[in-house]
């Protein structure tokens, strides 16, 4: 069953489950693919169509990369209880693809601390058409279907229970999704059993993967992985990510933003690479 957070919407009866995959659907899931960028931050930003905090100096190139190179340095900087963020947009393309499979590496500062909520992590965002900013600012409304949908990996505390930054989960926007009690359509968030989260580490280097499939319009046979360090964390099989065949993969974010920051907390990002098949850790 999908575990479900008690402050964002429910995942009800009929919507995507979590598999539980034979070894051989697992060694068919991680089936190698054609890469189709890389990224290990040795050069500039440009080719991001959006560098969000770039000019404050929140996201910039810095030394000290996984393998002793250069990482992207991410700073969501105190507000003094504000809102704060930085982060990368990728645009793969108006065509889009129906398969993806991004891998990244993220290192969380040894003093990383986001209090309760952020949205820090990764995003692979389907969309209808080439306007790269589609999906953006719609927090609380719930796609229709034929627009676009969200897919996030963060980390989350659970209001303070475990410590900072948390264990990993899908914070997730779709036509399917379920409207909270406030009235709004809040991501839902989807993780794995209490006893298989996984924690994450600051100031130590994690490799992180995440799939998304879409559906064939008018079927929920849509799907949403997650690798952790290689080993096979979630895997959800049943989503109606969308309704039009126009609605594609066409997007990732590499961010970091807290809801209310009350200290400076700082991600890097390195090792970044985008397939259509499974990548897996680096080999070295």
């Amino acid at each position: 069953m999908i575990a479900v957070l008690a402050f964002l919407s429910v995942v009800q009866s009929g919507e995507p489950v979590l598999a539980k995959d034979s070894q051989a659907e697992i060694a068919k899931l991680q089936t190698p693919g054609k890469v189709l960028f890389t990224d290990g931050f040795e050069g500039q930003l440009s080719q991001y169509f959006e560098v969000r905090g770039e000019k404050e100096g929140h996201a910039r190139i810095v030394d000290g990369g996984r393998s002793g190179g250069h990482a992207l340095h991410l700073t969501a900087v105190n507000r003094n209880g504000g809102e704060s963020g930085a982060g990368v947009s990728y645009w793969i393309g108006d065509q889009g693809y129906e398969r993806l499979y991004l891998r990244y590496y993220i290192k969380f500062a040894a003093d990383y601390d986001q209090g309760n909520l952020n949205h820090t992590g990764v995003a692979l965002t389907g969309m209808a058409g080439d306007n790269k900013w589609r999906g953006t600012g719609t927090a609380g409304i719930r796609p229709k279907g034929d627009d676009y949908f969200i897919a996030s990996f963060e980390t989350w505390r659970d209001w303070g229970r475990v410590q900072p930054p948390g264990y990993s989960y899908f914070y997730t926007y779709w036509m399917g999704m379920t409207r909270d009690k406030d009235g709004h359509f809040w991501g839902n968030m989807l993780a794995p059993e209490p006893t298989s989260r996984r924690l994450i580490p600051r100031d130590r280097w994690t490799c992180c993967e995440i799939m998304v499939k879409v559906n064939t319009p008018g079927e929920a046979d849509g799907e949403l992985a997650a690798w952790i360090d290689g080993k096979l964390y979630e895997h959800y099989r049943g989503f109606e990510w969308r309704s039009s065949p126009d609605v594609r993969l066409k997007r990732f974010g590499l961010d970091v933003y807290i809801h209310q920051a009350r200290q400076d907390n700082s991600v890097d990002y390195d090792d970044v690479v985008l397939s259509t098949g499974y990548i897996g850790p680096a080999k070295a």
